[in-house]
């Protein structure tokens, strides 16, 4: 099965990177809402999340909107993935602005390395490549996938611009390394964490298992931590935008400190999202595992 997904999934890339580019990004936009309109689990989860997230604030036709924008962010997502190898300075200068890049450039003075902290939002990957073609080194953490053909693509995707992957396995080493050489880490913080490696902190008011190893990260290196997300304008525009480096409780509580830092992280990422939710991955059950939420069987969807 993994050999015939790889398959599969070439032969989609052949063929989009085949068309001009706002064709194939028509192709990839009414690709993911056939799919916000067949997907009837992940539609039902992304739409679960949603309500969870916004409660009362959100009629059910935004929610319902944001849904099928997200789904039809995936489609043109995937499209521009698969033409990364096209990309290069000159589409970044044509397609991508940016605001905020002086933040990356005076932490880079410093010679303490930076970290990039950001989400599964819009066109994650493009974001790694737009700051790698602006001249910063970078280092991106990303568990394996669990397919070994799409895997191996895609970290010659994410390295082709001369950044690192670093295997979340193990990558303590990795990312220190790259710290140290005062370069850009990639960390999306987004994503439930295992409860071992975890703080709760709140997220869209309720409770969040996440990650406390970037906190340590920080206190470890007194690297700064800067906000950056990319969101789409129209059609293959895109732009940067980079938060000024946060600042990070150091009262001398080392367990207090990690905790109210990682929320200060979690806080900077909810606030992104809620400018413009409908290009952030609700498709992940950022709270609880899916049966713990009684979602397994689409208990209380639509």
């Amino acid at each position: 099965m993994n050999i015939l997904a790889y398959i599969l999934f070439k032969a989609f890339a052949s063929i989009t990177s085949l068309l001009p580019l706002r064709v194939a990004l028509g192709f990839g936009r009414g690709l993911g809402f056939a799919c916000y309109r067949l997907g009837g689990s992940r539609r039902r989860l992304a739409l679960f999340n949603i309500r969870r997230a916004f409660g009362d604030s959100l009629s059910e036709g935004e929610a319902r909107g944001i849904a099928a924008g997200m789904f039809r962010s995936l489609g043109m997502m995937l499209v521009e993935f698969v033409r990364l190898g096209k990309v290069d300075r000159a589409y970044i200068d044509k397609y991508v602005s940016f605001e905020g890049l002086e933040h990356f450039e005076q932490a880079a003075k410093k010679g303490k390395g930076t970290v990039a902290l950001t989400a599964h939002y819009d066109n994650w990957e493009l974001l790694n490549a737009a700051l790698s073609l602006r001249g910063f080194t970078m280092g991106v953490v990303a568990r394996p996938l669990d397919n070994p053909y799409l895997n191996a693509y895609t970290e010659r995707v994410r390295s082709a611009f001369g950044g690192h992957v670093i295997e979340k396995t193990n990558a303590l080493r990795g990312m220190l390394g790259l710290l140290k050489d005062n370069g850009v880490l990639g960390i999306l913080l987004d994503q439930r964490s295992s409860t071992k490696d975890g703080v709760m902190v709140d997220f869209f008011g309720t409770p969040a298992s996440t990650s406390k190893g970037l906190a340590a990260i920080a206190r470890k290196t007194d690297s700064l931590v800067i906000p950056v997300f990319i969101r789409r304008l129209k059609g293959p525009y895109h732009k940067v935008e980079c938060m000024e480096p946060l600042r990070l409780a150091s009262t001398g509580d080392k367990i207090e400190d990690m905790k109210e830092n990682t929320q200060r992280f979690t806080r900077a990422i909810e606030d992104y999202i809620r400018r413009y939710p409908d290009q952030w991955f609700w498709l992940h059950s950022r709270w609880e595992r899916r049966k713990k939420a009684g979602l397994s069987k689409g208990k209380g969807l639509s």
